[in-house]
């Protein structure tokens, strides 16, 4: 399809509220709420080894990045924008992909919002204000984003799971490693990786793949 114009963005858009309630299932939800927890507490250990790293000199400023404001509303905005971009799709029940993708609209902005914030309110001049914040950015950017190890781990697990010329649904694979302790994110990211290496290809709009190699 081409792009659509602005009148005809605005009937789409009418017509998803009007006819469309996305919904998460259990599972679904039971992943969203464990990558939310894990996300937490990776930020929270980078923050503990950065203060202790520094000797303790630092551990106001540490125990500052540590406490990510966790609520049952930022959980329930979550499954809000989970189900809108379902809705998006015209699905009737929320995909790992839109999990995912909330996971991350909420890494980049929340939690960098946060680490601005701790930034810009730390003492010392201008400059090592603006140090600290770009510093307490990435440091928080590190521990939401999966390492090497993870998704080669993830992979691997993809590769064991489906035989060649297996084809499967996206969000039942998705489901079914976090039920063995993946996280959802990097499942749909190791997915991602391995589509662009044309190990596996979509089909049914994504919601389906195969493997081919």
């Amino acid at each position: 399809f081409g792009e659509l114009d602005v009148p005809t963005m605005k009937k789409y858009i009418q017509y998803c509220k009007a006819k469309c309630s996305p919904r998460l299932s259990e599972e679904a939800g039971e992943i969203l709420a464990s990558s939310y927890v894990k996300i937490r507490d990776d930020v929270r250990r980078r923050a503990m080894e950065t203060s202790a790293a520094n000797g303790g000199q630092n551990e106001g400023s540490g125990s500052d990045q540590a406490v990510i404001p966790i609520t049952v509303r930022q959980l329930e905005a979550l499954i809000r924008l989970s189900e809108s971009l379902s809705k998006m799709r015209l699905e009737d029940e929320v995909q790992g992909q839109d999990i995912a993708e909330a996971l991350r609209l909420f890494r980049v902005s929340t939690m960098a919002a946060n680490a601005t914030d701790k930034g810009g309110v730390s003492g010392g001049s201008a400059n090592s204000s603006a140090l600290g914040s770009k510093n307490g950015q990435s440091s928080l950017m590190r521990g939401a984003m999966p390492s090497k190890e993870e998704l080669l781990r993830t992979e691997s697990f993809l590769r064991s799971r489906l035989a060649i010329g297996t084809i499967v649904n996206k969000q039942r694979i998705v489901e079914e490693a976090a039920s063995q302790g993946y996280d959802a994110t990097i499942v749909t990211r190791a997915i991602a990786i391995m589509v662009s290496r044309s190990e596996l290809t979509e089909r049914n709009q994504g919601r389906l793949f195969k493997r081919i190699r």
